[in-house]
């Protein structure tokens, strides 16, 4: 007496399902530093920061930015043209980019068409900017923090998923201890010591974008 499909009244199923939603939220994700980002399969047990976003049925873009955020996570910044992108993608109050645990998440703004890739370029540049900017505010106050503390930071490469976490526990670290020292360098490094964690930079656009007004 099954059918593929059998409709049911949603009210009656609505608060069991909720609780079932929040158990859901509730399983813990696995640790990020024992998974290999570079297969897929590794990639796919990676906490997504991209959901519900609303697009058409089999829209072709979006399951590219679930994967972005998959392997790049909070470290994404987003410059994003006008297009179905800017729609699925800030479609306020509500938005796909999500949060972690930590209440982080990927920066997104939009720009339009003719200068989304400059406007790219430009988070991109600024962001190496602020990076060496900290990077020579630590060194000046080394002494300060700590040496070991200073060199572990700027010695470390981030190429994998455990040295990013590692190098944003010390950041985290270091950020403590500025907040006692009384020292300029100190207290300018305390402003932007998050720039000393490498950010991956996305220019992201539909086909508009890519082959007609944006194409220069």
């Amino acid at each position: 007496g099954h059918k593929a499909i059998n409709m049911e009244e949603v009210l009656p199923l609505r608060e069991t399902e909720r609780q079932n939603w929040d158990f859901f939220l509730s399983l813990p994700d696995i640790d990020r530093t024992r998974v290999s980002r570079t297969t897929v399969k590794g990639s796919q047990l990676l906490e997504p920061l991209f959901e519900f976003s609303g697009a058409c049925s089999g829209c072709g873009e979006t399951p590219y930015l679930k994967l972005l955020t998959q392997l790049f996570g909070d470290r994404m910044m987003v410059a994003n043209a006008t297009g179905c992108s800017s729609i699925y993608g800030g479609n306020l109050p509500t938005t796909p980019w999500a949060k972690n645990s930590d209440g982080c998440g990927p920066a997104w703004a939009n720009s339009l068409f003719e200068d989304n890739a400059e406007f790219g370029l430009g988070i991109k540049l600024a962001a190496d900017k602020k990076r060496d900017y900290a990077t020579s505010l630590l060194k000046l106050v080394s002494d300060d923090v700590g040496v070991e503390l200073a060199e572990a930071i700027l010695n470390n490469e981030e190429t994998t998923e455990a040295e990013v976490i590692e190098k944003r526990k010390n950041v985290n670290i270091l950020k403590r201890i500025l907040r006692n020292i009384e020292k300029p360098d100190a207290k300018l490094l305390l402003q932007i010591a998050d720039a000393l964690e490498k950010k991956s930079v996305w220019i992201i656009g539909g086909d508009g974008w890519a082959y007609d007004i944006g194409f220069g």
